[in-house]
């Protein structure tokens, strides 16, 4: 069984989206476990509309996303943790698709796919693609994560054997929790793979944490974990030198910055939004 891992926090706007593409998986064997963090809006009436049991409501009071997170692995009954975020959406054979991969490489202790990011109010043209991409073999993520984080949290795909190995998220962390837990998965001697092609899609909004203020001591913060990704994953003085490069690219405006990485996907994937 997969057991889907969701937080949500004042989510009233996008969160019936993001629990019906969950809803509309080929793949059927799964549990959705919601954890509200102490939401004030209308997010908790939204969830208690779905009448689907495969679907679990946790309201766990305002716990922060770190703890909401735990809450949820420690609640999960499935062999595989499935993440998605309540604003975000998932490839209709998603589920099916990462199962498969997961089972016929046995020696990735979790897999991802690409950035596929929309806007707002926008529905994503997902790329047309079948079970048959399952037998690529997975890239290992290793390198890119000493550069950047080149991994959309809500696709994780995650044995449950490997969180308990991690003991799953910092909670001593505020932000970057996915980052952190890539870097841990390799510290830990396990690998992670990504996909070619995307199985869920990034909805970029105003109200996300790293557009909110703060923006200097969040982007400064992802330099420090990149920093200590280059010396738990064995990069060298080349990858260190890419740390003032790569901060001036994080202090870029958020539309410089979801354009460049847009057209980037784009000309690799021949897709479109």
């Amino acid at each position: 069984m997969i057991s889907v891992l969701m937080t949500s926090y004042n989510a009233e706007k996008y969160i019936a989206d993001a629990v019906k593409s969950i809803l509309a998986q080929t793949e059927s064997d799964f549990e959705c476990i919601i954890i509200d963090d102490g939401s004030t809006d209308d997010t908790v009436h939204i969830v208690k509309k779905f009448r689907d049991p495969r679907i679990r409501l946790i309201e766990a009071g305002r716990i922060g996303l770190a703890k909401a997170l735990n809450l949820g692995v420690s609640e999960s009954r499935g062999e595989f943790i499935a993440r998605h975020d309540a604003d975000d959406l998932s490839h209709p054979r998603r589920f099916e698709i990462q199962k498969v991969v997961m089972q016929r490489f046995p020696d990735y202790s979790a897999v991802v796919s690409p950035l596929f990011a929309f806007h707002a109010e926008d529905v994503p043209h997902w790329p047309a693609f079948g079970l048959e991409k399952t037998r690529n073999p997975l890239s290992d993520v290793r390198k890119k994560l000493m550069l950047f984080n080149p991994v959309v949290h809500t696709s994780l795909f995650v044995r449950v054997k490997a969180m308990q190995v991690i003991r799953g998220y910092d909670e001593r962390r505020s932000g970057q929790l996915d980052w952190d837990l890539y870097v841990r998965l390799y510290e830990n001697g396990l690998k992670l793979g990504s996909l070619k092609v995307p199985v869920a899609a990034k909805r970029i909004h105003a109200r996300q944490f790293f557009e909110r203020g703060a923006r200097f001591r969040y982007v400064l913060d992802g330099v420090v974990l990149q920093n200590r990704a280059i010396r738990i994953l064995g990069g060298g003085i080349a990858y260190r030198a890419m740390l003032p490069l790569w901060f001036s690219y994080r202090m870029l405006p958020h539309k410089v910055r979801m354009w460049m990485k847009r057209g980037y996907f784009s000309r690799r994937t021949g897709t479109r939004e």
